[in-house]
């Protein structure tokens, strides 16, 4: 089974003023009561098909990485039969290497969880096991701009805010709706606005 979640819409931490934001238009957000927020990770997003163990691209090609003992142990702790949307931080880390951040679950018991909701995928997560290398990213539902400033740039890149309410749908398509799910990132040489 191969789908990714639909990309998130990249929107500038400030409107007013993008590379040197206040903490107004992010504190709306938090305010409105749509939204939790997780740390944007640098890393490669990946699917972890562990019914066969096998890594995915965004690019429907298998990944390169070749997990480490540690990981595959810890992944033997998971059910057989998911497909996880994952940020691997190995490649573009420096001192982070073999870890796994789980966002959400693609697919249960054999099935795709198209149509349902970002929530219904977090919900199926919080009974999975987290351990050093492989663990499911934390949430949060205030805070977001503590958050957005504690992101270094290089480790972690801002925040991603997603609506639980949003749908899991078919990322190759033209039209999808990715209105739930926005990634914030820290202004750098790398991302300016």
């Amino acid at each position: 089974m191969y789908y990714f979640p639909n990309r998130p819409i990249l929107i500038p931490p400030d409107p007013v003023n993008p590379m040197s934001p206040e903490p107004g238009y992010i504190n709306s957000l938090e305010k409105s009561g749509k939204y939790i927020a997780e740390q944007k990770w640098n890393g490669d997003n990946v699917l972890i098909d562990l019914s066969t163990g096998q890594f995915w691209n965004r690019y429907k090609a298998r990944h390169k990485y070749m997990p480490s003992p540690e990981v595959l142990d810890e992944l033997s702790k998971w059910p057989k039969h998911a497909v996880l949307n994952a940020e691997l931080m190995h490649n573009r880390t420096k001192f982070i290497k073999d870890v796994i951040i789980v966002h959400c679950i693609m697919g249960w018991k054999g099935k795709p969880l198209l149509g349902k909701t970002w929530g219904d995928s977090r919900h199926i997560l919080e009974d999975m096991p987290s351990g050093k290398h492989v663990r499911v990213s934390e949430i949060h539902q205030s805070g977001f701009w503590q958050l957005f400033q504690a992101a270094d740039g290089a480790i972690i890149e801002g925040i991603i805010l997603k609506n639980p309410a949003g749908k899991l749908v078919y990322s190759t398509t033209p039209l999808a709706d990715v209105s739930y799910m926005m990634k914030i990132r820290k202004p750098c040489k790398k991302y300016q606005f």
